[in-house]
């Protein structure tokens, strides 16, 4: 078992960027004590934790110990861990194609477009732009708004206005929109003063489009269902519906960050379909690679693209936009989503789940609610911090993602598991949870 002094160190680090602790602790020395304190980028209280393998639904640490990855890493993993032929995807690509300019096409760079357009993009959505990481794509998003405007003549729109809780990434531009307090801490010098808007009012999100300027507004963005900065917060069944109205009324795109919520992890190909709205600009990410490449992409309606175009513009790309081997990686990835059915699967096993944790913490003392859509479950906690709780989980051998965001918001643990998930896995999965937080009393 993994020293809980060095866990909680590890955790807290990946939440907040830092760690609390001030002492070392002991772990299993398989690899050279100082080459893996070399690894984090800033240096933590004690040695982080080695995986050696992954397999599976679970995870393989240096010492054999194996634990269920109930999170799939930071909600990425879809298909499950160790699928070979995605190695060799990537690996017969890469003897045939190295690096080749983002401008110029390469067979799997268009077969990935085609397949994207054909099997899994929204009506009307027939061009995709390539990034390596969430973070670069909703970036790049606020980008094509803005170049869309001024496609038009409109060079007043600017403003990005987002939700309170939310998170967009980790760039200075997107970091800024978005609202997690927590991993904006000390930065907010850096960032810009977008608009911000509780995460279920629409009636709010028109009254700060009155405030910023109608004129001025570019876009709204947001999560169909919030994830890293709350748990799996799902909106009332009519906030949708009246948030488009708003945005159509004051012609401000909607940009839906599907970069959790995107390729089936909520049970349909996109989180955005559980309710009657219709993006103007796609973000997506984490499942497109599935833990195996880093892919991300941008779409946009076909409005917004070829206005741009007419214009004359384009959208300028990052070095690592699409390499033709993670290119055919990513179909790799969408053939086995494809032939084994997991977006349907996601949704069978989601709703499994939801009731076993539903059943199993029902009146828990430190539970406050639980929710979801599909294989994207929040519970909410009460009373501790999602570190201690994550901490308590993962030294009874299971991972789960920490959410939440600041004060304002109550932490939660988010389950995301592989969608190749079994009943089994499930039933480990909730008996861990309900041991954990069983242990605060």
């Amino acid at each position: 078992m993994m020293h809980p002094e060095g866990l909680r160190c590890s955790i807290d680090a990946y939440v907040r960027g830092s760690c609390r602790y001030g002492r070392m602790c002991s772990m299993s020395q398989t690899l050279p004590e100082s080459s893996v304190d070399r690894y984090p980028f800033t240096r933590p209280a004690s040695r982080p934790p080695v995986v050696v393998e992954t397999d599976g639904v679970e995870l393989i640490l240096e010492d054999g110990e194996r634990v269920i990855d109930a999170a799939g890493g930071a909600v990425v993993t879809n298909i499950g861990h160790g699928r070979g032929e995605i190695a060799d995807a990537v690996a017969t690509a890469m003897r045939s194609i190295d690096y080749v300019v983002p401008t110029w096409a390469t067979p799997n760079r268009v077969a990935l477009v085609d397949r994207l357009v054909n099997n899994w993009l929204p009506e009307g959505f027939g061009h995709v732009y390539f990034a390596g990481g969430g973070s670069e794509a909703t970036d790049t998003a606020v980008r094509v708004a803005r170049q869309y405007h001024l496609s038009r003549g409109d060079d007043q729109r600017y403003k990005v206005i987002a939700r309170l809780p939310s998170y967009h990434g980790a760039t200075i531009a997107t970091l800024g929109i978005g609202g997690h307090m927590a991993r904006r801490s000390g930065l907010d010098p850096l960032l810009a003063e977008w608009p911000k808007v509780p995460w279920n009012d629409a009636s709010a999100l028109a009254a700060a489009i009155e405030a910023a300027g109608p004129e001025t507004v570019s876009a709204f963005m947001a999560e169909p269902i919030i994830g890293a900065s709350a748990g799996a917060l799902v909106a009332n069944e009519d906030y949708w519906q009246q948030g488009m109205e708003v945005c159509q009324h004051y012609g401000v795109l909607f940009i839906a960050d599907e970069v959790m919520t995107g390729f089936g992890r909520t049970g349909l190909t996109w989180g955005h379909e559980h309710d009657p709205v219709q993006p103007d600009i796609l973000v997506s990410a984490k499942g497109l690679g599935g833990g195996y490449v880093p892919m991300s992409m941008v779409t946009a309606s076909d409005e917004v693209t070829g206005s741009i175009s007419d214009a004359g513009g384009n959208v300028m790309f990052f070095t690592y936009s699409g390499p033709d081997a993670m290119c055919a990686g990513a179909l790799a990835v969408l053939e086995i989503m494809e032939r084994e059915q997991l977006v349907d699967r996601a949704k069978v096993m989601g709703d499994r789940m939801q009731s076993a944790l539903s059943s199993a913490l029902d009146g828990h003392s430190r539970v406050t609610e639980i929710r979801g859509r599909g294989l994207m479950i929040g519970v909410e906690l009460a009373g501790l911090t999602a570190v201690e709780a994550v901490e308590a989980c993962v030294q009874r051998g299971m991972w789960v993602y920490p959410a939440g965001s600041g004060p304002a918001v109550a932490d939660a643990l988010l389950f995301a598991p592989p969608m190749v998930v079994t009943d089994d896995h499930i039933d480990r999965i909730v008996d861990i949870t309900v041991d954990a937080l069983n242990s605060f009393g």
